[in-house]
Parts: C-alpha cells; sequence; structure tokens
C-alpha cells in the first residue's frame, strides 16, 4: 500500500499557525475532521462549510477532568492505529462502527516556553504536560504505514504540495518521513519534562540522561569542508549577528571559549584566540589598552583570530582592530561608532554576547562508541586557594598575576603553561605532550616579544621534576603557581628556594584536552 486516500483527519493543536491552509484543503477535499474544544472553534469560525465533528460527539464520551481526558479513548486510538491492509483489523473496526483514521494533525502543550517563564508556578508548569497530544502523535507515527502525521506547522505547505501532486494521496516515504519528526518531537518534549523534574538533583544521580537540543541553522560545513555539520542550542541562542558573513562550525566553537574566559574578569579584559586556546589576554581600566597589550603577547597568531571583549566595544579600541585581519569581534555590546568603524570591513564578523543564566552545568565530549559527560569546569581560584611553600613568598602584584595567568592556563589544552607580568600574557606554551616542551615554547615567545621581562608562571598541572624551576631561574622568572600533588613536590619546593623562586600551591588542576 504506496499511497494512502485521506478521507479522515483528526486535529488537535496548541498552536494554530498556518491552520488556515489546512482548513482550505478540507474543504476542497470534503475531509471529515475530528478535533477537540479550541481547534474545533477555530476551524468552526474560519469556515462554517468545513464538516466538523467534536472528538466528544465522535465517541459519545464527554471531556472530564476540567479537559484533561479528551482524547485519550479507544475508539479514536482504535481509528489510528488500525491497519487498512489487515482483514482483522478491518472487521474488528466494522463491528464497533470505528472509521479508520487517515491524517493526524496534532502539535504540543507549551511546556518548554512556560517553564522558561521565571513567572510560572510549578502547578502551571504540570498542567503544561501535554498527555492526549504525544500519545495521538506517537499511534500515528508508529502505524506510518497507513496513517500521515504532522507535528509542525512548518510541515503544512509540503504536505499541500504532495497532496496537489498525487490527488490526495499521500506516498509512504511522506509519511515515514513525518513520522521520524513526530518522534524527534516528542522525544524532545519527554526530555525537557525530564529534565525540568530533575534540575535539582545532583548530576548523575540516574542511569538516564536526557539531552535537548534544538537546532538553529545549517552549517556550511564543519571543522573541514568534507565534513556536513549543524548548529543545535541548549537554550536560547545568545549570539547577535550584527555584521559580517555566517559563523563557521569553528568561529563558534571559538567564541564560546574566547568570551568564557573574558567574562572571568571584572577589569576590562581582551582575549585574542586562535584554534580554541588563548593567544593574548590583558586586563585593564582601558579597554583599547587591554586590547595592545593582548595584542603583543603573540600578533603573528592574532592573524585570523577572534577577538572578545567583557565590556562594550569602545570605538577607540574599534579603530586599533580596524586594520588587522580578524575573523569574529565579540563582545556584549558595541558603541554605534564602533559597529560603524568595524562594518565596513566586509568579511569581518560581529557578535554582540548576551550570554544569561547557563543553560547546562554539563561538559559534554563524544568518542567513536561513548558520549562522555562531565561537571563543567567551574572551579574559579582566589587567594585563598594559595598555600605558599617556598621562603621567597610573592609579591601584591605578583599575587594577582598568578591569580590571573592561572585562570588563563584553564582555558589552554594541556600541557599548558602561562607566562604573565601585569595582568598580561607574555609567553604561552599549550598542547604539547610535556610540561618541559611548553614551558621553553612560552620562554621563547617571551622573548620575542618583551625585553627585560619578569613575568611569574602558571601551570595547569603539577611539576613531575624541578627540570623547570631550572628553566625559570634561568629566564627571570619570578614566582610559579601550579597545583602541586606530585610526589616529587618536596624536592621541586627545594630548588625553587635555592634559586629564590616563589612558589605557590592550588591544589586545583585544570586539564584541558
Amino acid at each position: 500500500m504506496t499511497k494512502i486516500l485521506i478521507k479522515r483527519a483528526i486535529v488537535s493543536v496548541h498552536d494554530k499557525s498556518n491552520l488556515s491552509l489546512l482548513a482550505d484543503y478540507f474543504l476542497q477535499y470534503k475531509v471529515e475532521v475530528l478535533s477537540t474544544g479550541g481547534t474545533a472553534r477555530f476551524l468552526k469560525d474560519y469556515n462554517t462549510e468545513l464538516k466538523i465533528i467534536e472528538i466528544s460527539e465522535f465517541t459519545n464520551f464527554d471531556e472530564i477532568l476540567g479537559g484533561r481526558v479528551k482524547s485519550l479513548h479507544p475508539f479514536i486510538h482504535s481509528g489510528i492505529l488500525g491497519k487498512k491492509s489487515d482483514n482483522n483489523h478491518i472487521k474488528e473496526l466494522k463491528n464497533i462502527n470505528v472509521p479508520f483514521i487517515d491524517l493526524v494533525v496534532s502539535n504540543l502543550y507549551p511546556f518548554e516556553r512556560v517553564v522558561n517563564d521565571p513567572k510560572s508556578k510549578r502547578q502551571m508548569c504540570i498542567e503544561n504536560i501535554d498527555i492526549g497530544g504525544p500519545t495521538l502523535i506517537r499511534g500515528a507515527a508508529k502505524n506510518f504505514d497507513n496513517v500521515t502525521v504532522l507535528t509542525n506547522p512548518n510541515q503544512y505547505n509540503s504536505f499541500l504540495k504532495i497532496v496537489e501532486k498525487n490527488n490526495n494521496k499521500i506516498p509512504k516515504s511522506f509519511r515515514e518521513n513525518c513520522a521520524i519528526v513526530a518522534f524527534e518531537n516528542t522525544s524532545y518534549y519527554d526530555g525537557v519534562i525530564s529534565n525540568w523534574f530533575n534540575k535539582n538533583k545532583a548530576s548523575f544521580c540516574d542511569e538516564k540522561l536526557s539531552l535537548n537540543f534544538k537546532k538553529i541553522s545549517q552549517l556550511r560545513y564543519g571543522e573541514n569542508p568534507h565534513q556536513r555539520a549543524a548548529l543545535f542550542e541548549l537554550k536560547k541562542n545568545p549570539l547577535i549577528k550584527i555584521s559580517g558573513k555566517d559563523l563557521s562550525f569553528n568561529n563558534i566553537y571559538d567564541l564560546e571559549i574566547a568570551m568564557e574566559l573574558a567574562q572571568q574578569f571584572q577589569e576590562s579584559s581582551c582575549v585574542i584566540l586562535k584554534h580554541g586556546n588563548p593567544c593574548g589576554v590583558a586586563l585593564d581600566k582601558s579597554q583599547h589598552r587591554a586590547f595592545t597589550k593582548a595584542l603583543k603577547c603573540d600578533k603573528v597568531s592574532a592573524f585570523g583570530g577572534i577577538i572578545a571583549f567583557n565590556k562594550k566595544l569602545s570605538s577607540e579600541t574599534a579603530k586599533k582592530i580596524k586594520n588587522l585581519f580578524i575573523e569574529v569581534v565579540i563582545a556584549p555590546k558595541f558603541s554605534e561608532k564602533s559597529k560603524e568603524i568595524l562594518s565596513q570591513k566586509k568579511n569581518l564578523v560581529l557578535i554582540q554576547y548576551n550570554e544569561g543564566k547557563r543553560a547546562t552545568s554539563l561538559h559534554l565530549k563524544t568518542t567513536r562508541n561513548f558520549l562522555l559527560v562531565q561537571n563543567r569546569d567551574d572551579k574559579v581560584i582566589s587567594k585563598k586557594d594559595f598555600t605558599i611553600k617556598t621562603k621567597i613568598k610573592p609579591t601584591a602584584s605578583e599575587k594577582e598575576d598568578m591569580i590571573f595567568s592561572f585562570i588563563v592556563a584553564k582555558y589552554l589544552n594541556s600541557n599548558a603553561i602561562v607566562l604573565a607580568k601585569n595582568l598580561t600574557t607574555v609567553g604561552i606554551g599549550v598542547g604539547q605532550m610535556n610540561r618541559l616542551e611548553s614551558a621553553k615554547q612560552a620562554i621563547k615567545q617571551m622573548k620575542s616579544n618583551f625585553e627585560k621581562c619578569t613575568p611569574i608562571m602558571a601551570s595547569d598541572g603539577f611539576f613531575p621534576f624541578p627540570d623547570i624551576v631550572k628553566l625559570c631561574s634561568k629566564n627571570n622568572i619570578k614566582g610559579i603557581v601550579q597545583p602541586g600533588g606530585s610526589k616529587n613536590d618536596q624536592e621541586v619546593i627545594k630548588v625553587a628556594n635555592k634559586n629564590k623562586i616563589s612558589m605557590v600551591l592550588t591544589g586545583i588542576r585544570h586539564f584541558k584536552h
């Protein structure tokens, strides 16, 4: 049975967008319509010639419990689940005088919108858990061999094109595609409900995890042109594009890291990021000076990178950016003058990032076979976490640089080394297979761009050997902040004392792979 002629439909929708399109179709093809309260009224008001049968009239059973039970009836679901090719089904339905239902049009109570409204009370949220709708949809989707199910108003136009092309007969391929969309919708809906009920539970306390993603757009490609990609959201999209070309997969990944790091600081910050790693970070009371300082750390790597700010972008900063090749500039707001200056660069993307409450505290990674789930690394370091282990104590300004550089190290791929002076990165070592090589990389970068610099060093992991301390002593590095926890800590501290380098242990590790 390849094509199914539609004679009878059941329509029960909360979202009545585009429903008039179907009303015209029902009238044109003389489709009998079973419907419930508000939907029935809408259709009758739209056109009195439509043949609308109230479900309660069809089942001879009035709605009860204030409307909680209306479509949950054997007459409805047997008509949806019946197989037209099964003689026993045909005979059973004929005996109870129930016709086959060929089309189900249903969408669900707006549970997600209600629970995201801060004014909604718990009972209102619970009342917006749809029961009858998902039951209609799942039954129709299961029986796609015999039934077409439409669960989204944006499907109506494609449905009507199929109807017109096939004289009101629906091909199986279309019905099956509609069933796929239906199960995606009910799965997402149930996941939202599950997560709402579980929102105050400790992470990973249950055996099953529901993850809900809503597609925003198709992307041109993924990390590379041969990879397909799309963008999904966990909550309302915080990105507002002001100007420039479309964002790429890599742009989106990078800008999230850059903006999260920029927002770690109260003072005006600038983060320059390339390929998932910061290549220059600085704080200053003046935004344009923060940018100049961050850029000096590694101007070569900044080429084609992303720049993020935690404050409104000023025109003075925009003037400094405009002559550089930068992919994306992100800020919470842009001054009108800064927009005017930077919008002249055709391909430069300007993004206003309106981050509110984080959608999830979970951090997800996938492998070929597994989904890895952990809590996000939200640990914020302060001086309270410092344990000074050396005879030489860091100065007040060195402690500030230690906090600053240790925060930056959290956003670098391991092994991570950050050299900082006056709340500015002066050298960054990242992604090396051993920590000593990362330290050498950072020192080499510092010597290329800064003269007579006496920075402190931050490491995302502990020092297993004193070799890095000896390297620091040869390169005017005055202090070290690191997690500690190696069995060789005492030997490392001993070498730091010998070389008059202050060392602070945090007890906090920030590995990022």
